[in-house]
C-alpha cells in the first residue's frame, strides 16, 4: 500500500530514524521503512520490529499507547507478533530478548514455542532454562516430563 492512498499515522519508532510501526486508516498495522513513503504489510515486515525487543517492553507499550486512541487496534497484537518472531528465529540473541518480553498472560499463547526452546530446539542452556522456568511458573510444564533420549 502506498502511503499516498490512505491515512497513515506513525505510532512507534523502532529506531530514532525508523522504521516505524504505523496504523493505516486506523485499522491496519504496517511498517514504514526508513525511506518514507513506502510501507510494508505487517505480516511481511515483523523482522523490522525485532529491535523493539532491545528496549523494555513497558517502555515500548507505553509509548505506543500514548499514540493510540480508544478506537484504535490493541497494541498487544503487535507486541505478541514481535515476541513470536523473536522466539521463532534462529538467533539466540532474539530468542533471549523475546523471552524477557513474555508476560504471564501470554505464556499459554507461546507454550509450544517455549517448550521447543526448553527442550533444546535452539539456544544456550540459559535460554532453555529461562523458557522452562516461564512454563513451570505458569503451569504449562508437565510434572513428569522426560526429555526423549537420542
Amino acid at each position: 500500500m502506498d502511503m499516498e492512498t490512505g491515512s497513515v499515522r506513525r505510532v512507534l519508532a523502532v529506531e530514532p530514524d525508523g522504521p516505524w510501526l504505523v496504523l493505516v486508516n486506523g485499522i491496519t498495522w504496517n511498517v514504514e521503512s526508513r525511506n518514507a513513503g513506502v510501507d510494508t504489510p505487517f505480516a511481511m515486515s515483523r523482522l523490522a520490529l525485532l529491535p523493539l525487543l532491545e528496549r523494555p517492553r513497558d517502555e515500548v507499550e507505553s509509548l505506543a499507547r500514548q499514540a493510540l486512541g480508544p478506537d484504535d487496534p490493541d497494541i498487544a497484537e503487535v507486541l505478541q507478533a514481535v515476541i513470536q518472531c523473536g522466539l521463532s528465529g534462529p538467533s539466540e540473541y532474539w530468542i533471549s530478548r523475546a523471552l524477557a518480553w513474555v508476560i504471564t498472560d501470554e505464556v499459554g499463547l507461546f507454550a509450544g514455542l517455549l517448550t521447543e526452546i526448553a527442550v533444546g530446539r535452539s539456544g544456550s542452556q540459559a535460554t532453555q532454562h529461562a523458557a522452562k522456568r516461564l512454563l513451570k511458573q505458569n503451569g504449562h510444564w508437565p510434572t513428569l516430563w522426560r526429555q526423549p533420549r537420542c
